[in-house]
């Protein structure tokens, strides 16, 4: 297989929201949604696809840039960490939101691609740092958590149910309103020491 991150573009739409309703839940994003995604100057959504299969979408990832404060509250966090006390509420931040791989082409290192080069990206849009709620499924260990670490990320607090009033079904706890938690990370790009490293 020959894969290719690019940009989303408007036909791509439909392939997406197939791989959201399958490896997400279903209608977790509408087709409106994501065109919303396509004309937002702050939205980035990319896809990866296979060459050698008329450019099928295999994966989409999902990333935007907001106010801290903003961020935040979409990513359910109701407290301000002490760790982001330092950063006003107006501060510009990157937020990885959403992301899925068709299963048939998982371990593949795409998921890791989008991490690790959607960081350049969003520094030279103004983010000082990146935010992102990993889901840690009931019992389980978060299944990014690999790549999180290798990409620079860490953890500044557990969320509990953060999901419990969204409805969408969840493939692990297998409820309409999903009863898992998630941690609340981090990726600083001004850290000390961490000015040439991760992008």
């Amino acid at each position: 297989m020959k894969l290719k991150i690019r940009d989303a573009r408007k036909e791509d739409l439909p392939q997406i929201k197939r791989l959201i309703d399958t490896c997400i839940s279903r209608d977790f994003y509408s087709l409106e949604d994501l065109e919303g995604m396509l004309c937002r100057e702050d939205d980035l959504l990319y896809v990866t696809v296979d060459m050698e299969k008329e450019e099928k979408v295999v994966s989409y990832f999902y990333a935007f840039l907001a106010p801290l404060d903003e961020a935040l509250h979409v990513l359910h966090v109701t407290e301000k960490p002490k760790e982001l006390q330092k950063y006003p509420e107006s501060e510009r931040v990157g937020v990885y939101k959403t992301s899925s791989t068709d299963p048939a082409y998982r371990n593949q290192g795409v998921f890791s691609s989008f991490m690790a080069d959607l960081q350049p990206v969003l520094r030279s849009k103004g983010a000082k740092l990146i935010i992102n709620t990993a889901l840690r499924p009931m019992g389980r260990d978060i299944p990014i958590l690999n790549i999180l670490r290798s990409t620079g990320f860490v953890p500044l607090q557990t969320l509990h149910s953060p999901w419990v009033k969204t409805k969408g079904y969840c493939p692990y706890c297998k409820k309409d309103y999903c009863i898992c938690d998630a941690v609340l990370y981090v990726r600083e790009f001004e850290a000390k020491g961490d000015k040439e490293s991760h992008g």
